[in-house]
């Protein structure tokens, strides 16, 4: 067998090959050495779902309240309809209903099939709304840490089936709080 230069690029392709191969198991390798060894700082968060219904009269977020901790992720999974998940926020042309250091949100027109997600980052109750379903109290609320008060968040200028809708959600969150205790 001779060797010419067609040879020596077939050798040189199948070494760039190997070193290729080698190089692949070693970074797997160490993804999933660090991983093992809990040296890898990242972890996943938690993902908490709320389901938002209804498509009139009967629109409402489930649960309505949810409890979650800081880096918690909130998917809002739509399952009929047509709808927002919008902060009470001065920014969105509404009272302040969240921390005063959170900030504001909206998830936009969202169909049904589409979902939304909010990552918590600060401890604190926060409300928020349907765009087009709030005056027939489409409302729900995030509890963020392990405190069950709510602050003293100005009600004058919320719709009345909005404040119906979360002091019933809010009795019956404390009731099963209680009943787990």
């Amino acid at each position: 067998m001779e060797w010419n230069t067609d040879n020596a690029d077939v050798a040189d392709h199948h070494r760039s090959k190997i070193n290729e191969e080698m190089n692949i198991r070693f970074y797997i390798s160490l993804i999933v050495l660090l991983g093992i060894s809990g040296i890898a700082t990242a972890t996943p968060s938690d993902t908490l779902v709320v389901k938002v219904m209804g498509t009139h009269d009967d629109a409402r977020f489930e649960p309505a309240i949810i409890q979650v901790q800081p880096g918690n992720v909130v998917r809002f999974e739509v399952v009929e309809g047509l709808h927002t998940v919008t902060a009470y926020h001065p920014d969105n042309r509404r009272p302040l209903r969240i921390p005063n250091t959170a900030s504001s949100f909206d998830s936009g027109m969202l169909n049904a099939g589409d979902s939304w997600s909010l990552l918590i980052e600060e401890e604190g109750v926060i409300d928020y709304f349907c765009l087009p379903h709030e005056k027939l109290g489409h409302a729900g609320r995030i509890i963020s840490g392990t405190e069950y008060i709510i602050p003293n968040y100005e009600d004058d200028l919320l719709p009345e089936a909005v404040l119906e809708t979360l002091n019933k959600a809010q009795k019956h969150f404390l009731n099963q709080k209680q009943t787990e205790s």
